[in-house]
């Protein structure tokens, strides 16, 4: 009889298959989402996404800070994904409506690594270019008529690293929020991010 210590076996189509450590050390992922539980007026140049929960989670490896929206990611090769939006918002409009302008005001959302140590303007659009070495990637475009900024990436941490989402909307956003609560509701996915280790 062959024992197998740490390792999990199972049938996949009658084939006996199995797990083994590493492949369980890849498993980690986690999904952090911005829901509304209250409304948040947009500040001019860079908004921080702050993730207000954690929708699923497995492993150790993730880390959100739900009080400043700073991710933690352990050493390890990892796949990021979502959105970001923002909205218009008109306490004249319908509750059960957004208003739409045309034009509106254009933007996008952006991933990038985090140091607490240095200092950086948010309302300074080009304090950190999207050129450089700190950012991951740069959403799609998008407007405030609440058309979602989409991103994708691979990304590579020799040690532990910290990662922002933030979404700017110009240097003068006004009448745009990040979030907003109405009805009484909080069910308002403003921005959602994907995280899975791949090894």
């Amino acid at each position: 009889m062959r024992t197998a210590h740490n390792r999990r076996s199972f049938l996949l189509g009658g084939v006996g298959m199995v797990a083994s450590p590493a492949l369980a050390q890849t498993s980690d992922y986690a999904v952090f989402s911005e829901f509304s539980p209250e409304s948040k007026k947009m500040q001019p140049g860079w908004n921080r996404r702050v993730f207000t929960t954690t929708e699923a989670r497995k492993g150790n490896a993730i880390e959100c800070d739900l009080a400043t929206g700073v991710v933690t990611l352990a050493p390890g090769t990892w796949h990021l994904s979502g959105y970001s939006m923002v909205v218009y918002d008109d306490p004249a409009t319908s509750a059960e409506m957004a208003p739409v302008r045309s034009p509106a005001a254009a933007g996008y959302c952006r991933l990038r690594t985090f140091d607490p140590a240095v200092a950086v303007d948010p309302a300074n659009l080009i304090a950190i270019r999207n050129d450089d070495p700190t950012v991951l990637c740069v959403g799609s475009p998008s407007t405030a008529n609440m058309t979602p900024s989409l991103f994708d990436a691979y990304y590579e941490a020799r040690r532990s690293t910290q990662i922002v989402l933030e979404h700017q909307a110009g240097a003068s956003p006004d009448g745009i929020y990040l979030r907003i609560f109405r009805q009484g509701s909080s069910w308002h996915a403003f921005a959602r991010i994907n995280i899975r280790r791949l090894g």
